[in-house]
C-alpha cells in the first residue's frame, strides 16, 4: 500500500479506506465473471512452463501430480513457447501447491490473482497522479477514473493477458518516475524488478526500460546528473534487468539472446489472420484502417475521460514545442513527457506500422494508465481555467460528479457484463456494427438460464464456433452441469446459444425460437434459441 505516514489526517483514512473498499469489492465479486475464450490456453501455457521448471528442480513433484501428465510437449516445441509466463506460471504454481482439482475453482483462482495484480496497478496510478500533481485528491481522481472504466473493470478479473500487462506496465512506470526524479541504487533495483516482470508478461514491456534509459541519458546531457553517475546507474540497471528477465522466463534459459529476439520478432509479426467486425463491416485484422484503434478507444472510454485526455495531450504537446530541444523545464514536465511517450507513442507506432489488432483495442490497454494521467492533466487545467465566471469550478466539479454517478450506475446495472460498455459516441445499432462479447463471458449465463428453466436431463446445447461453451459448462454447479452437454453440431440440439461472433446479422430460426436474450445497457449480447425437431 502507499505510504501515508506524512500525509494529512484526512488523507490518512480517506485513501486507505478507498483502496480497502476496492479490495473488498473485488474479493466479493471475482466469482461473478464467466469463462473467457483464452483462459484455458493461458493456463496450458503456464502449466507447460511450470512443468519445465519443476522437472529441473523437483522432478518427483511432477511425477506425483497427475495434472502434469497431459502436458507431454516439451517447452521448446510448444506453440506458444515464446509468450511471457511470469504471471501464468506463478498462478499455476499456486494452483498445484494448493492441489486444486475442481475446474471452476482453478479458474476462480486465476480470476482472483488477475484482480489482485490489477489492484496493484490501481495503486500505482494513484501514486503517479498524487506525485505528479502533489495532491492526494488528484491521485484518487485518477484511480477513480481507472476504477470507473467499465470495460477494464470487468476485464481486470479475467483478462490475464492485457489487464495484467497493463497493471504491471503502470507499476513499472511508477518505479521509473521514482528513479528519474531521484536516481539511487535502491530505486534501480526496484525498477529493474518491475520492468523484468512486466517484460516477462509481454515483451512490449521493453518500452519502459527504453524510456528510462533515454530520459536518464538526457538528464545527463542537460547536466542535471553527472555522466559517471548516470553510466554507473544504467550499467547496474541494464545488467540487473537482463538477469531478472531471463530468470523469470524459462523459454530464455536455453539461449537467452537468440530466444529473446525470436520472441520479439514473433511479437512484431503477430500470428493472427482473422476478421473483425468494425463499423458494420467484416475486415481482416491485417487490413485495418488507421483509425481502428483510436475509434475503439474513443467509443469504449467514458466521454469525460476522452475529452480531458485530448485536452491534456494538447497541453503537453504545447509545452513540448515551447521547450524545443530541452524537452522539459521542470520535474512536472518531465513526468508529462514520459506519460505522453508511453500513452501516445505506442498508438502512433501501431497506426504507422499497420500492426495487427483484434477484439477492440485490448492489445493497447497498456497505454491507458498514461492516457488517464494525461486526462487528469487536462482536467486540472480545465478546473484552473479562469473564464471570468465565478461558478466555473462548481460546474467542473458537478460534471465530474455526474459522470462518476452515471458510469457507476451503468456498471452496477451491467454487472458482470461491463466489458460490452460503449459510450454515446458509438452511435446506434452498436451490436450490428461492433463486436460485443468477443471473450464469450456470457455463455456461462446462457447455460445457467437453460438449467434454471429446463428441468430435463440430457439437454443438448450447440454453440457456433469460436466458443468457450465447453469450459463455461464446467463453471456451473454440479447439479446443473450434469444435466447438459455441449454438442458439435446443430442437428439434434435442444438449444443454440450464440454471442453473434462474426455473425452480426439475425439467425434464420423460426419466429418464437428465441427464448432469451442476454442484454447489457439495453443492447443484445447473447441469444438462446430453443429448437424443436
Amino acid at each position: 500500500m502507499p505510504d501515508f505516514s506524512s500525509s494529512s489526517p484526512i488523507q490518512r483514512w480517506v485513501v486507505p479506506a478507498f483502496f480497502a473498499m476496492v479490495l473488498v469489492l473485488g474479493l466479493s465479486i471475482f466469482r461473478d465473471f464467466g469463462f473467457s475464450i483464452d483462459e484455458n490456453q493461458q493456463r496450458d501455457t503456464g502449466m507447460v512452463s511450470l512443468k519445465h521448471v519443476a522437472q529441473k528442480i523437483s522432478p518427483e513433484w511432477v511425477k506425483k501430480d497427475p495434472n502434469f501428465e497431459r502436458y507431454s510437449v516439451p517447452l521448446a516445441e510448444y506453440t506458444d513457447r515464446d509468450y511471457g509466463v511470469a504471471f501464468e506460471t506463478s498462478v499455476s504454481y499456486v494452483e498445484r501447491l494448493l492441489q486444486i482439482e475442481e475446474v471452476r475453482h482453478k479458474f476462480w483462482l486465476r480470476h482472483l490473482f488477475t484482480f489482485l495484480v490489477s489492484f496493484g496497478g490501481l495503486i500505482a496510478v494513484y501514486q503517479l497522479a498524487a506525485r505528479r500533481f502533489q495532491d492526494w485528491r488528484i491521485g484518487l481522481l485518477a484511480a477513480s477514473w481507472l476504477l470507473l472504466s467499465p470495460r477494464l473493470f470487468a476485464e481486470s478479473f479475467y483478462n490475464d493477458k492485457d489487464l495484467v500487462f497493463m497493471a504491471l506496465f503502470a507499476i513499472a512506470t511508477n518505479t521509473a518516475v521514482r528513479l528519474l526524479r531521484r536516481p539511487t541504487a535502491g530505486r534501480v533495483w526496484w525498477h529493474a524488478l518491475a520492468c523484468a516482470i512486466t517484460i516477462d508478461v509481454r515483451i512490449m514491456g521493453i518500452l519502459v526500460p527504453a524510456a528510462t534509459v533515454a530520459l536518464l541519458g538526457w538528464r545527463a546531457v542537460r547536466h542535471e546528473i553527472s555522466w559517471p553517475r548516470v553510466l554507473t546507474l544504467l550499467a547496474s540497471y541494464g545488467a540487473l534487468t537482463a538477469v531478472l528477465v531471463v530468470a523469470f522466463w524459462p523459454y530464455l534459459w536455453a539461449s537467452p539472446v537468440v530466444n529473446f529476439f525470436e520472441a520479439f520478432r514473433n511479437m512484431a509479426a503477430f500470428r493472427w489472420g482473422g476478421v473483425v467486425l468494425y463499423q458494420g463491416e467484416m475486415v481482416r485484422a491485417t487490413d485495418l484502417p488507421w483509425h481502428y484503434a483510436p475509434v475503439w478507444l474513443g467509443i469504449t472510454t467514458p466521454v469525460l475521460y476522452v475529452g480531458s485526455g485530448l485536452l491534456g495531450i494538447g497541453l503537453v504537446l504545447r509545452e513540448l514545442l515551447r521547450q524545443r530541444w530541452r524537452l522539459w523545464a521542470n520535474d512536472d514536465q518531465l513526468q508529462d513527457l514520459l506519460f505522453l511517450g508511453l500513452g501516445l507513442g505506442p498508438l502512433l507506432v501501431v497506426i504507422a506500422l499497420h500492426s495487427v489488432l483484434y477484439d477492440g483495442w485490448r492489445q493497447l490497454y497498456f497505454v491507458y494508465p498514461a492516457f488517464l494521467l494525461l486526462a487528469v492533466r487536462g482536467w486540472v487545467a480545465a478546473l484552473n481555467w479562469q473564464p471570468g465566471w465565478p461558478q466555473w469550478r462548481r460546474l467542473v466539479y458537478g460534471v465530474t460528479a455526474i459522470s462518476a454517478a452515471v458510469i457507476g450506475v451503468q456498471m452496477i446495472a451491467m454487472h458482470p457484463l461491463q466489458m460490452v460498455y460503449f459510450n454515446v459516441l458509438a452511435g446506434s445499432n452498436v451490436a450490428e456494427r461492433f463486436e460485443m462479447d468477443y471473450w464469450g463471458l456470457g455463455y456461462q449465463e446462457d447455460l445457467a438460464y437453460i438449467a434454471e428453466h429446463d428441468s430435463r436431463t440430457g439437454i443438448k446445447v450447440y454453440s457456433p464456433p469460436p466458443t468457450p461453451a465447453v469450459m463455461s459448462l464446467q463453471m456451473l454447479p454440479d447439479e446443473q452441469r450434469k444435466r447438459m452437454q455441449i454438442v458439435d453440431q446443430e442437428e439434434g440440439a435442444d438449444y443454440v446459444i450464440t454471442n453473434y461472433r462474426w455473425h452480426p446479422q439475425p439467425y434464420p430460426y423460426l419466429p418464437g425460437a428465441e427464448v432469451y436474450q442476454l442484454r447489457a445497457d439495453g443492447r443484445r449480447v447473447h441469444s438462446i434459441f430453443q429448437l424443436r425437431w
